[in-house]
C-alpha cells in the first residue's frame, strides 16, 4: 500500500470562531492537542487564544498511491472469507505482532457464531446492515488486539471479541429511517438510538450468552466520567471488556468513512481518544491502544513546512503526533551531507506537511515512551 496524507496546520481566522458559539472546527494548540471539538461552545479562554493566534486548525487529505488502505496483507484463506474480508487494519498502522495474533481469535470466534445454537448467526446482521455488520467486525479485532497487549488469555479474548463483535447488535431493532439519517437525530429519535445497548442485551440474555459478553452490549456507551449511557456508570463500575470496546468503538466510528461524512485521519482519532483518557475512556486502555498503533508506520518519509523531507525515526507517547525526523533532502531536493536530526516537539515552527507510506520498507520508527 503506498499513499500520502497531505496536512495543514495554521492559525485560525478569529473572525471564524465566536465566543459562546459552536466552534466550526477542531481547535489545536500549537502542539498539536485537541483543544475543542467542532460543535462545542468557544470559551473565553480558547477565544483569547484564537486572538494571539495561537489557536490551530488542521486539514488533511489521503491520496491512494495504489490499492485501498484498508487491505490485510495476509495470506491464509480464511482471512479472505466474509467478514474477515472488510477488516480496515493492516500492518502499516497496526504492530504485526498483535495483528498476527488477533486475526485467527476472531476468525474463530466469528466462525463459532456461526454455529452457535438458537442464534441466527453474525452474518445475518449484513442482511440487515451493512455498515454495522462491517463496523462490527473492525471494533472486534480493535478490541482483541487491546486485549491481547493487556493480557488477556485465549478464553478471556474469546468472550471480549464475542462482545465487542455482538455490541450493536440492539441496533437491529432501532429503525432504519433513524439509524441511517444523514442529518442531525431529533431528541426522541437520539433516544431511540441510545435504547439499542439495553435492547441488545435483553435479546442476547434470552439467548444465553454470557455475562462477560452481556455486559459489554449494554456498557459499551459508559463512559470512565460517568457521562455514558443507559447506566451511568463510571470507572471501575464499567466492565473491563466493555472499557475496552469503548475505545475501540468510538476510533472505529471515527475513522470510517460514512455517506454523509468524511472518516478522521488515524493520528487526529487517536488525538481525541488521548485527550478523552481519564474522562471518557480508561486511562489504562488508552495507554494500550497508543502502544499497540503506528502513527508513522514502515519508517514513513515525510515533508515538512520548510520544504525539507526527513525520515521518522522516534515516536513520543507524550505527544505522537510530532515525531523525531532525520532529514535526508533539503528543500531543493538535494540530499543532505552528514546527520540532520529534528525534533518536532522542540521545533513548534516546524510542521508535517505530507506523510508517505511504503509498504516495501522494511523497517518502522521506534515507538519510545521514554522520549
Amino acid at each position: 500500500m503506498n499513499g500520502v496524507l497531505k496536512l495543514q496546520i495554521v492559525p485560525i481566522q478569529v473572525d471564524t470562531v465566536l465566543q459562546g458559539k459552536p466552534s466550526p472546527f477542531d481547535l489545536f494548540d500549537q502542539g498539536g492537542y485537541l483543544l475543542l471539538e467542532k460543535g462545542e461552545a468557544v470559551s473565553a479562554q480558547v477565544f483569547e487564544l484564537a486572538c494571539k493566534k495561537e489557536i490551530y486548525v488542521v486539514s488533511y487529505e489521503w491520496s491512494e498511491l495504489a490499492g485501498r488502505k484498508q487491505s490485510v496483507d495476509f495470506k491464509d484463506d480464511q482471512f479472505q472469507k466474509a467478514p474477515l474480508k472488510h477488516i480496515r487494519y493492516n500492518s502499516h498502522f497496526i504492530r504485526i505482532d498483535y495483528l498476527k495474533q488477533a486475526l485467527p481469535i476472531l476468525a474463530r470466534s466469528l466462525q463459532d457464531l456461526e454455529r452457535c445454537h438458537g442464534f441466527p448467526g453474525f452474518s445475518w446482521l449484513d442482511n440487515h446492515d451493512r455498515y454495522t455488520y462491517i463496523h462490527s467486525v473492525n471494533v472486534a479485532l480493535l478490541a482483541t488486539i487491546i486485549g491481547i497487549y493487556l493480557g488477556y488469555e485465549i478464553e478471556e479474548l474469546t468472550n471480549l471479541a464475542s462482545g465487542a463483535v455482538l455490541h450493536d447488535w440492539g441496533k437491529l431493532l432501532v429503525p432504519r429511517e433513524i439509524l441511517h439519517k444523514p442529518s442531525a437525530l431529533s431528541p426522541e429519535e437520539f433516544q431511540v438510538i441510545k435504547s439499542h445497548p439495553v435492547r441488545g442485551e435483553q435479546v442476547l440474555r434470552d439467548a444465553g450468552w454470557p455475562d462477560e459478553v452481556l455486559r459489554v452490549i449494554r456498557e459499551h456507551h459508559e463512559r470512565w466520567g460517568g457521562q455514558g449511557y443507559p447506566d451511568g456508570l463510571r470507572a471501575g463500575e464499567i466492565h473491563p471488556n466493555a472499557q475496552i470496546v469503548a475505545v475501540a468503538d468510538v476510533f472505529d466510528a471515527l475513522t470510517e468513512d460514512r455517506p454523509y461524512k468524511v472518516g478522521l485521519s488515524p493520528y487526529h482519532a487517536l488525538e481525541m481518544i488521548l485527550n478523552g483518557s481519564g474522562l471518557s475512556y480508561a486511562p489504562e486502555v488508552v495507554r494500550a491502544w497508543r502502544s499497540c498503533v503506528l502513527l508513522y508506520p514502515e519508517h514513513s518519509t515525510v515533508t515538512l513546512n520548510s520544504g525539507e523531507t526527513g525520515v521518522v525515526i522516534a515516536l513520543a507517547s507524550d505527544l505522537p503526533t510530532r515525531p523525531v525526523v532525520r532529514i535526508i533532502a533539503d528543500r531543493q531536493g538535494r540530499p543532505v551531507q552528514g546527520e540532520k536530526i529534528i525534533d518536532l516537539r522542540k521545533n513548534r515552527t516546524l510542521t508535517v506537511n505530507s506523510i508517505t507510506f511504503d509498504r516495501n520498507s522494511g523497517s518502522r520508527p521506534e515507538f519510545n515512551p521514554s522520549a
